[in-house]
């Protein structure tokens, strides 16, 4: 499952998925790219009930004679969907609470509440306001796609999968329904279906990197490494500053051998995601791999000054210590891992006891 994380995370700017799932021009706008947008506030004018404000018009009072209550909803709606193009999470939910509560069956206005409750990463209350709409009689694609991304968010692939089928039927020529599913379907562990969607959105949209990245980390977990090489190269060829693409280069490179390539493409991710702890301690176990042992020390404590709390980093610096026989050293790495991870610290101990054994036998 190595992309799936990094892959929602990119996507929605929160994983890559491990997110991973990235810096996109949606961070500063919201409708700056057509992956942010299927978060967006969308006003579905398919919905019955609170239509788009644009067209200032409530279906269920005539054009003559309008209930104040119907008014105050449309009012209220309106502002919820101006709070939410700001990202005025908050505000956004009280306005359209307020609509909710006048004009109780509308669909557009439970849509607008889901996103405005993603917005402030309460997904349950999210799906719950999408699923609500839905029921309500919403026809729009795009309230499917965010719903099955809120499951995505609450780790409920199974959950997610309806609903992103249904948008990728609504709207079959939609390259990101297609990449939506198959992240979808690579959550749940059916892989071959997710390979067929993210094929499915590479042939809709040949420039959408994030599908190419997607379908690379699905073949990497079915060990087809030399094709999962193929698409991480033409995800990067895209978006040539995609870091966590060469990290994932990197660590296909290193499982074939090719430890130099490897070591370079790590270098490369390190100054696209310096923050990253994983893409240093990776590069640390491809130099002990060549045998480089100060260069792995020295990738492993880079990892460990970015993020002290990862147990395999300190046993990746044990392992370094022992190699360039600093046993108390490797030792007081140890006893740092038993406090994050136990049953890593017992592993490292039997290792540290074995290299006792074999060096009073050398």
């Amino acid at each position: 499952m190595i992309g799936v994380q990094i892959c929602i995370a990119l996507l929605l700017s929160t994983s890559v998925a491990h997110t991973v799932f990235a810096q996109t021009a949606a961070e500063t706008n919201p409708r700056a790219s057509q992956v942010a947008s299927l978060l967006a506030p969308k006003t579905d004018s398919t919905d019955a009930g609170v239509a788009n404000p644009a067209a200032n018009r409530y279906p269920t009072a005539s054009k003559e004679r309008k209930p104040a209550a119907v008014k105050s909803a449309q009012d209220s709606f309106r502002a919820g969907v101006a709070s939410l193009d700001a990202r005025h999470y908050q505000d956004a939910i009280a306005s359209l609470e307020a609509a909710r509560r006048l004009a109780p069956n509308t669909s557009a206005v439970y849509a607008e509440l889901g996103y405005a409750y993603f917005g402030l990463a309460e997904y349950e209350n999210s799906t719950r306001a999408f699923e609500r709409a839905v029921s309500l009689g919403s026809t729009s694609p795009a309230t499917r796609s965010a719903l099955g991304v809120a499951y995505l968010k609450l780790g409920k692939p199974e959950q997610a999968i309806l609903p992103l089928q249904e948008a990728t039927r609504l709207e079959p020529r939609n390259a990101i329904n297609h990449y939506l599913l198959a992240v979808a379907y690579d959550n749940d562990g059916q892989l071959d279906d997710a390979v067929n969607q993210f094929l499915r959105s590479i042939a809709l949209d040949p420039n959408f990197y994030l599908s190419y990245f997607g379908l690379a980390s699905v073949y990497t977990d079915q060990s087809r490494t030399e094709d999962a090489i193929s698409f991480f190269k033409e995800a990067i060829r895209l978006k040539p500053d995609f870091g966590e693409a060469y990290l994932a280069l990197a660590d296909a490179l290193h499982s074939t051998g090719k430890y130099t390539d490897a070591i370079r493409n790590y270098d490369l991710a390190i100054r696209l995601i310096p923050q990253n702890p994983t893409a240093r301690n990776n590069l640390g176990v491809a130099y002990l791999s060549m045998g480089k042992n100060k260069e792995g020390l020295a990738a492993f404590k880079d990892a460990a000054t970015l993020n002290p709390n990862i147990g395999q980093i300190h046993a990746n610096l044990a392992r370094a210590y022992l190699r360039l026989r600093k046993k108390d050293s490797a030792l007081a790495e140890h006893n740092l891992l038993k406090a994050i991870d136990p049953g890593l610290a017992k592993t490292i101990y039997d290792e540290i006891f074995h290299h006792r054994i074999l060096k009073v036998h050398d």
